[in-house]
């Protein structure tokens, strides 16, 4: 497999010099950049096989060659860039410790208040590693399928069958620690010096629109949760590690892999084999990410340097996730897409605040950005366009296919910094005040106590605080998967649930006067 090289341009990088008293310390090596790229692909490729054996589709003789498929692309991506200096240990130590703690703050582990899509998401874990693989919930005529983006919760089950809800619970937050500790470190490739890459990381944590500002200006001030000011939103940094940090992972994946390949730090083969394995975290966040994809085959096309891998490797990564593709299309009537209709005013201003004050500013730039005009270009048009697109029954389209075009917003910012004038006197004011969401986020996570054990279904979790709101997002019927990714003899599990979900009371973030506490007149 690893005959075709993947081919990227190489951009010459300083050689570490080492201290004059000696070899380098531990912690100042440098780890190659294709090494992180490669566990990526190694982690979300495991995501696949543990699907193939979660529905039980697969013989046990292809789970070998599904190994050697993503041990091939993670060794032709090693062996594409053995020369590309990545982070030092330090540095990626340094992300770690950032990715454990806001994690922690938004509730993985438990150890923090967790906003309530946790009560769903702790109930999807609790079911996963309870149940036999594979499962059916049996409380209707016709059973339905757990049918969802469930790659985050794949390995955390696997721990929470060996050792109870704890350690499913640890085992998410480790996992997703890791993977944004990777993202981070690989991301602070893209600036030259360690005050650009502090900048950058600053940057990219207190990104947000002007939710408090379109909150004083057209509602009844600040509340508990800021965002969906014009009944619209697009979601801070923050708010997405902190709420959904499955469909974060995935936008932010995309646009990273797009930012390096433009830097020339990561070959086009590679950056496209991360694509299709991030459906199964989120498949919006992967549709987010596509324009940026479009755009690097299209000037690759025009610079007449497509290489045989570009295509070869990314169709190989698609193969594999083309099971958890059909798994996730189930039932396409509960996610269908619709043109919304949309008052111009209510559209105009939240552009305005949310997105065109900073891409205007970035825009008068010109084309002197490091990440080419076109760039900003495609980031806005889209950020322009999909609050009109809703896929199922929410908004969730538009707040989680925007996340890898904020995400390349917020990375364009830092060159902005860094030109003087006033710009950047605008920008970092602009900044300031869109930090407040994400502040906002914090002051929720030490206010109200620690998430608590999630004791029921994911039914009888999801009807505390969704029931009004039709479960199709999650569940489809058993007869409505397609015939080969449908579980053949699934275990027919009751939807049993106790009286009470959890102990104590579970706040409400848009309810600050009601907080959802344990309900006992949901199973009648």
């Amino acid at each position: 497999m690893t005959a075709l090289a993947f081919t990227a341009p190489v951009q010459n990088e300083p050689a570490f010099t080492p201290p004059a008293n000696g070899s380098p310390s531990w912690l100042a090596r440098q780890l190659p950049s294709g090494w992180l790229i490669a566990a990526l692909l190694s982690w979300l490729g495991l995501d696949q096989l543990l699907l193939w054996r979660f529905l039980d589709i697969m013989p046990v003789w292809v789970y070998p060659l599904g190994a050697l498929l993503i041990g091939g692309l993670c060794v032709a991506t090693v062996r594409a860039m053995p020369d590309r200096q990545g982070p030092t240990l330090a540095t990626l130590i340094a992300c770690l410790s950032v990715a454990l703690i806001l994690l922690m703050l938004g509730g993985e582990g438990r150890f923090f208040y967790a906003n309530i899509d946790w009560q769903v998401r702790f109930a999807v874990l609790r079911d996963m590693g309870l149940h036999p693989w594979p499962f059916v919930y049996g409380d209707q005529v016709v059973p339905t399928v757990l049918r969802a983006p469930i790659g985050m919760f794949l390995v955390p089950a696997l721990a929470a069958k060996a050792g109870g809800d704890r350690a499913g619970d640890l085992a998410l937050l480790i996992q997703n620690s890791l993977m944004l500790a990777a993202m981070l470190g690989l991301g602070s490739t893209l600036f030259d010096t360690r005050r650009a890459r502090l900048i950058a990381l600053l940057v990219f944590l207190a990104f947000s629109g002007l939710d408090a500002l379109g909150r004083m200006l057209f509602r009844d001030g600040l509340s508990d949760h800021l965002e969906n000011w014009a009944y619209l939103q697009y979601s801070s940094t923050i708010t997405l590690a902190f709420w959904v940090p499955n469909h974060a992972l995935s936008g932010w994946i995309g646009a990273l892999g797009y930012l390096l390949w433009r830097r020339g730090r990561l070959p086009l083969a590679a950056y496209l084999s991360l694509l299709p394995l991030t459906a199964l975290w989120s498949p919006l966040g992967l549709m987010g990410a596509m324009p940026f994809a479009a755009l690097a085959a299209i000037r690759t096309l025009r610079l007449r340097a497509l290489m045989p891998a570009a295509i070869l490797y990314p169709a190989l990564a698609t193969l594999l996730a083309v099971p958890g593709l059909a798994y996730m299309s189930a039932a396409p009537a509960d996610v269908g897409v619709k043109i919304m209709a949309l008052a111009p005013l209510q559209w105009g201003l939240f552009e305005l605040l949310e997105v065109l004050v900073y891409a205007l500013p970035l825009a008068w730039l010109g084309r002197s950005t490091p990440f080419g005009l076109d760039t900003l270009l495609v980031a806005t048009a889209w950020l322009l366009l999909i609050p009109f697109v809703q896929i199922g029954w929410s908004t969730d389209f538009m707040m989680r296919g925007s996340i890898s075009a904020l995400a390349i917003l917020a990375v364009m910012l830092v060159d902005a910094f860094g030109r003087g004038g006033m710009i950047r006197h605008w920008l970092i004011a602009m900044l300031l005040i869109g930090s407040i969401t994400g502040l906002a986020e914090i002051r929720r996570a030490l206010a109200y106590p620690a998430a608590p054990r999630v004791r029921c279904s994911f039914s009888g979790a999801w009807d505390q605080s969704f029931g009004s709101f039709p479960k199709g997002s999650y569940l489809a019927p058993l007869p409505a998967m397609p015939a080969w990714v449908r579980p053949a003899n699934p275990a027919r599990i009751p939807s049993i649930d106790p009286a009470r979900c959890w102990d104590g009371a579970w706040h409400h973030p848009d309810k600050p006067d009601a907080p959802i506490s344990d309900r006992q007149d949901r199973v009648e």
